[in-house]
């Protein structure tokens, strides 16, 4: 984050704003240490539902999204996204240094309204459609009503027991309430689903080894980590 710290300064006259999203389901307090510790003044925010990665599709991170001032999404690129990467910097800039109007249009990502009274209104009439009890989920958990969201993702998940987003989300929703211990065992099942989602395990490893993450986080332990993981996987 320091790199893009010096990149944001730079273009700090260009009518460009950055920001960034830290995907954790453990609240604000501990990457509110992390980026306290990388000394960024950009604004950085919380996902904490994981609706990011159910919106763009992507299953690990770092990632980068560049929003024109139009609303228009004109770059994307999803895992191995760096200041380090000349060719990443040298394509951002250049989109900064071209005009808007001369720019070709790129297709935008469409996120459903949360506004709860129609999403409570749409799961009533649809009680047994998963994909809309997810949504109220969603919505709910959006609005920091851990409880109500607990059981829509409880009841979308009985619906589709393969719904890993359900799973992920039911696990976010009984930590913020302080059930740790069930979180766990519903970001699992995430898992074992998805088991090539990083976001997935990661979460996980954040409850179980917040040493790893928090104020810094250790590269080098994730991937010894991951090979464990997956050699008792194949095991299993």
């Amino acid at each position: 984050m320091p790199g893009w710290q010096q990149f944001a300064e730079k273009h700090a006259g260009d009518n460009f704003q950055m920001l960034s999203v830290a995907m954790d389901g453990g609240g604000v307090e501990k990457p509110r240490a992390f980026v306290e510790a990388s000394g960024v003044t950009f604004p950085t925010f919380v996902d904490a539902s994981g609706l990011l990665f159910r919106l763009y599709g992507f299953t690990a991170v770092p990632n980068g999204v560049y929003v024109d001032e139009t609303g228009i999404i004109r770059f994307q690129l999803f895992t191995g996204f760096s200041v380090d990467r000349e060719d990443v910097v040298a394509q951002l800039e250049t989109l900064l240094a071209t005009p808007v109007g001369d720019i070709p249009a790129t297709p935008t990502v469409a996120q459903q309204s949360l506004e709860i009274e129609v999403m409570l209104e749409q799961a009533a009439a649809h009680g047994n459609d998963p994909h809309m009890q997810l949504s109220l989920a969603e919505s709910l958990l959006q609005e920091g009503s851990s409880e109500h969201a607990a059981k829509a993702f409880r009841r979308a998940f009985e619906l589709d027991c393969e719904s890993a987003n359900a799973a992920f989300g039911l696990g976010t929703a009984l930590h913020q309430l302080g059930q740790s211990t069930e979180a766990l065992a519903s970001w699992r099942r995430a898992l074992q689903i998805e088991p090539d989602n990083f976001i997935i395990r990661k979460q996980i490893w954040r409850v179980e080894y917040p040493e790893r993450f928090y104020p810094v986080i250790d590269y080098d332990w994730q991937k010894v980590k991951l090979a464990q993981e997956k050699a008792a996987e194949g095991r299993a």
